[in-house]
């Protein structure tokens, strides 16, 4: 068994690495997140839930000391180091960890990340898979070193991703890949020789967080991957920006595609369908 300090954010996937941690019996001395502090309450006993968890509410449930961070992680330095822990696991933490952190326990510190890297490195690689559209899905576990996201890899799993589901429903699909994932390696991590594998510099790729200006549509993408990414993200809080003539529409919703050629934009009350490289897609709209 491993000491283990877990750093992270109330995400589906940090979720579950917390809970497959308590699952596999790993003593979890701490959990630092960078959520929002709790409303100071008081409360008799603790309450579990189970729909909008987080992970305040999983490390209260079972008595993990859970530290909010209001200040850089180095400044917890003394903190994270008084507990004497084996090992750091992160995951939907945006910061990146200093060296005088993920080198003070024995084995380091290992991130949980939603792409296989080296590819789509970076704060939002969900954002960037769905909007270069991405073939290859999965998680990989990998070293934290001092450069963001190009440690050493210690295990990657691939994952198929269904047409037309949201960003949040991929993340839960995502989620569901990390017990399993993360016994193994763990298991690799106690090992007698680790098998960490340096990432390949040269298939490397690293994107920021999007901008608005990213969440527009251009018709040079497939007419599968341009419908994906509208379902991925598109909302009425959160339209995709699709311009044609000059005229601006604000896509809400995906609806369909196909592979009929279409040669111009038809609309059709609150419903646009426009051409892409190899079909057309059809969404609902608002405009201005």
């Amino acid at each position: 068994m491993l000491n283990i300090i877990f750093i992270g954010s109330s995400t589906p996937l940090a979720l579950s690495t917390l809970r497959a941690l308590i699952t596999l019996n790993q003593p979890i001395v701490a959990l630092f997140t960078s959520d929002a502090q709790p409303p100071n309450a008081p409360e008799l006993f603790p309450v579990h839930l189970e729909h909008n968890e987080t992970l305040h509410q999983l490390a209260r449930w079972h008595n993990i000391p859970c530290i909010h961070l209001n200040a850089p992680l180095k400044s917890y330095c003394y903190q994270i180091k008084s507990f004497h822990a084996d090992l750091i696991i992160t995951c939907c933490f945006s910061k990146k960890i200093p060296p005088s952190i993920f080198t003070l326990p024995a084995l380091g510190a290992v991130n949980i990340h939603p792409s296989l890297l080296p590819k789509f490195r970076g704060p939002d690689p969900i954002f960037w898979q769905y909007k270069l559209a991405c073939k290859t899905w999965g998680i990989t576990i990998h070293k934290i070193s001092s450069q963001f996201d190009a440690g050493a890899i210690l295990i990657q799993q691939g994952c198929d991703i269904p047409e037309g589901i949201n960003a949040s429903q991929l993340l839960h699909l995502l989620a569901q890949t990390i017990p399993k994932l993360l016994t193994r390696g763990l298991a690799q991590l106690t090992a007698p020789f680790q098998s960490f594998k340096p990432q390949n510099e040269a298939l490397a790729s690293t994107h920021p967080m999007p901008t608005n200006a990213d969440y527009t549509l251009t018709n040079s993408a497939s007419a599968r991957d341009t419908f994906n990414f509208i379902c991925a993200y598109a909302t009425i809080n959160t339209p995709i920006k699709y311009t044609v003539k000059k005229r601006v529409f604000w896509l809400i919703k995906g609806i369909s595609y196909n592979h009929v050629i279409l040669c111009e934009t038809k609309l059709n009350k609150n419903m646009i369908t426009f051409p892409c490289t190899d079909g057309q897609i059809s969404a609902q709209y608002y405009v201005d």
